[in-house]
């Protein structure tokens, strides 16, 4: 029998208050007492952090509702009092048998005989400041993905072909050539003056791509979202400049991450943003991997085996690591992930491939952060033949074709 907690509360989050209650341990029976409820204005969670010490019960557990846990936690936690949040799924109760008293008194019978499957990682405030920065730069991306579809869709309705002669529409020439339409009023202008020297499509191709029709609702509609892309842009740049400072005190780790195929310093930031520097707090790799979301899951049920897609994991970082592997695909310094990838997208496709890179990485990850090392290839995991025996002198030849140094 697991050993249970002398004292604890559990606690029922609301927008605008919370109840709790207090759980106290008599000889084997589990003792409820002082349902109480308070605001969630500051003064009242200070008062509730007060009731808790006025009765000795230093060990707290909240129901991670929406946003509205966070003050809770932030005011209620520190050195006295522990406090751990855990997910509503883990703690739900049966429909028609709930409200919130209840609740509280079942996280709290929950938490004291440590029936709580699983604990939210909740990172340090300072790994929660770069976080809230990263997530909406995040946004930003995507707000400003937004609008450069709305330009193409304005450019479409005109009948102007900018994509059709250049490879990026919003690139150094395409930006040129739309300001001067919204500043005109008109497509009806030589687009010489503003192609860059680089572009290979002749002169003729542009003035048949810009042989269309701009209405003046459609004019306006092009301003309105090119001063709103001017405006994200360099909302972007100042939140990549903060990113930056808030992470100077991880360059060690920033470093580590950098090594890693694939991995810049914008991704590298967004990684510890939402995994810390405390690998300790998954207890292991596999654990890390369902974490974040690139392991298929298990349903069976009566000796079948339904879907074994991958879990949803963390939606911020999986994104990151997609794109990470991405580009480790193409980088010519690391053979063996391109090779890895082409092998397995023969069998399954790119976007299993894709996702097994992804997981690669995220194991790689986790065992540099955790050993405090640089990235650095297990030599034969990949490269080594999967069937049969192969002496010494063939293995060391193979692995010298593949442009590796043997070393007696």
């Amino acid at each position: 029998m697991a050993s249970m907690k002398e004292c604890c509360c559990g606690v029922d989050v609301h927008k605008s208050f919370i109840v709790a209650v207090i759980a106290t341990l008599k000889g084997r029976e589990v003792e409820f007492t002082k349902y109480t409820r308070f605001s969630t204005f500051t003064d009242g969670i200070r008062c509730f952090k007060e009731w808790l010490r006025d009765h000795n019960c230093y060990e707290v557990c909240l129901e991670s509702t929406g946003k509205y846990y966070i003050p809770v936690y932030r005011i209620v936690s520190d050195e006295t009092f522990r406090v751990d949040v855990v997910h509503p799924k883990y703690v739900k109760a049966p429909r028609g048998k709930k409200n919130d008293k209840r609740d509280a008194k079942r996280i709290a019978d929950m938490y004291m005989r440590d029936h709580i499957a699983e604990y939210s990682l909740i990172p340090p405030a300072d790994i929660l400041a770069i976080r809230d920065v990263t997530r909406y730069r995040r946004k930003t991306v995507n707000a400003i993905t937004a609008e450069k579809n709305r330009m193409s869709n304005c450019l479409t309705v005109s009948c102007i072909k900018l994509d059709e002669v250049l490879s990026d529409t919003y690139g150094k020439t395409g930006r040129a050539i739309i300001g001067q339409i919204i500043e005109q009023g008109n497509c009806k202008f030589d687009p010489k003056p503003y192609i860059d020297p680089r572009v290979k499509a002749p002169l003729e191709y542009f003035k048949m791509a810009l042989d269309g029709d701009v209405t003046p609702a459609t004019l306006v509609k092009m301003g309105m979202i090119q001063k709103r892309l001017d405006f994200l842009c360099t909302q972007k740049a100042e939140l990549e400049s903060t990113m930056e400072s808030l992470a100077k005190d991880y360059s060690r780790q920033l470093e580590i991450l950098n090594s890693a195929p694939g991995v810049d310093s914008l991704s590298a930031i967004s990684i510890i943003s939402e995994i810390g520097v405390d690998m300790g707090a998954f207890g292991s790799a596999k654990r890390f991997l369902s974490w974040v979301g690139v392991v298929p899951q298990n349903n069976e049920s009566a000796g079948k085996k339904y879907s074994t897609r991958i879990g949803k994991g963390n939606t911020w970082l999986k994104p990151v690591l997609v794109q990470c592997a991405n580009a480790a695909i193409k980088d010519k310094g690391h053979p063996d992930i391109r090779e890895k990838y082409l092998s397995i997208k023969k069998r399954r496709g790119h976007g299993k491939a894709l996702i097994a890179i992804a997981k690669r990485l995220a194991t790689a990850i986790y065992y540099m952060l955790l050993r405090d090392e640089l990235y650095n290839p297990v030599i034969g995991k990949d490269y080594a033949p999967k069937r049969g025996k192969i002496s010494l002198e063939k293995l060391a030849e193979y692995y010298s074709q593949k442009g590796y140094t043997i070393v007696a």
